[in-house]
């Protein structure tokens, strides 16, 4: 039994005594009128996979003790206890020392010769774990087993003689595991307001549509508390993607390169149009319908450098520099398929497109 532990460090000891400070928000169960155990910090916020210790400590409310038992409940669904670091302990004598990852509870018993210790901020152990799932708690989700009088939970045993329990208080902690880099989907509890991180940013995603037109995934929420988000550097609110058919004409705003887009299935392509007279040799292209867009939207095409003129089996490997370029026939499918390129991205042109770029060698 519990007790039995107790008492038997207590006689071996000749009585241990243990201080514990409290640090900060955490909620108070019970009463500051003995001794109370906490847990430092009280509070934090941790990425999945992300190592944190929690100290734990003892004031004695100016009393001796000898004999400490912390039995810790912690969110074995969400946190790892992963180790039970005492080389610091205000305790020197170990009776109980254990993690039973299946309960979520941590047993942590120890003990010191009287006089014992008379402190506000004794520390106990220093608990290691690790950030498993995103969770957002609203209750402690690492606290300690405890009752007023209880003498199988967590106890603090005065230095009387008699194993007198004076533990009246208990402070537990809350942790929020998330991981909120660019990406990820928030919202508050209790709002219904959706963000997406970007850059650094909260930027919220004003209608169900525009959340479903940039793909995003309802599974994906998490839901923080209000001083997350608040936390966060706010950016523009998303809009709906650009559609951009087939065979558009796009120019990111403030640039003057021209590009012309294609489709093959899933892959998105780009070719840049080198030049005004080039432009102005596709009868069919008007510059009225170059669309402005942002770069992002430019960016999402994968630029191809590949091109063969009409009537012309020949492809060729562009080069330009602003009005000038060069072409450089691949003259082999050996050739062609050892430098990695993509026959989708090959851009059919006309002879007056091909012909403005001057020859270079061709690649064997």
């Amino acid at each position: 039994m519990r007790i039995i532990k107790i008492f038997f460090v207590f006689i071996i000891m000749l009585f241990v005594s243990f201080i514990f400070s409290m640090r900060a928000s955490a909620a108070l169960i019970g009463s500051t009128s003995q001794a109370t155990l906490s847990i430092s910090p009280s509070v934090g916020k941790y990425n999945v996979g992300d190592n944190f210790t929690a100290s734990v400590y003892l004031n004695t409310n100016n009393q001796n003790v000898v004999v400490v038992a912390a039995y810790i409940k912690y969110d074995q669904n969400h946190l790892e206890a992963t180790s039970i670091d005492v080389n610091s302990s205000v305790f020197s004598f170990q009776a109980e020392n254990t993690i039973d990852a299946q309960k979520g509870l941590i047993m942590i018993t120890r003990g010191i010769p009287t006089p014992g210790v008379n402190t506000s901020n004794g520390l106990i152990a220093k608990i290691n774990f690790r950030a498993v799932s995103n969770v957002t708690p609203v209750n402690d989700n690492v606290s300690f087993v405890f009752g007023v009088g209880a003498t199988d939970e967590s106890n603090v045993i005065l230095d009387d003689g008699r194993g007198t329990d004076i533990l009246t208080g208990v402070y537990g902690a809350k942790y929020q595991v998330g991981d909120y880099s660019d990406g990820a989907l928030l919202k508050a509890i209790g709002d219904s307001k959706v963000y997406v991180i970007d850059d650094g940013q909260k930027r919220w995603i004003p209608t169900v549509d525009i959340f479903n037109a940039n793909g995003y995934n309802w599974a994906n929420i998490v839901e923080v508390l209000p001083s997350v988000l608040d936390s966060i550097a706010s950016g523009p609110d998303i809009k709906s993607p650009v559609t951009i058919p087939e065979g558009s004409l796009i120019r990111a705003k403030g640039d003057i390169d021209v590009w012309i887009v294609k489709y093959v299935g899933s892959k998105k392509f780009k070719r840049l149009i080198l030049s005004p007279s080039v432009f102005n040799s596709y009868r069919h292209l008007h510059w009225s319908d170059i669309k402005e867009v942002d770069q992002s939207v430019v960016d999402s095409f994968d630029t191809s450098n590949l091109v063969r003129a009409v009537n012309d089996p020949k492809v060729y490997h562009l080069f330009s520099s602003g009005d000038t370029g060069e072409k450089r026939w691949i003259k082999t499918q050996e050739a062609f398929t050892r430098l990695g390129f993509d026959w989708d991205s090959v851009y059919q042109i006309n002879a007056v497109d091909r012909d403005s770029y001057i020859t270079g060698e061709p690649i064997e």
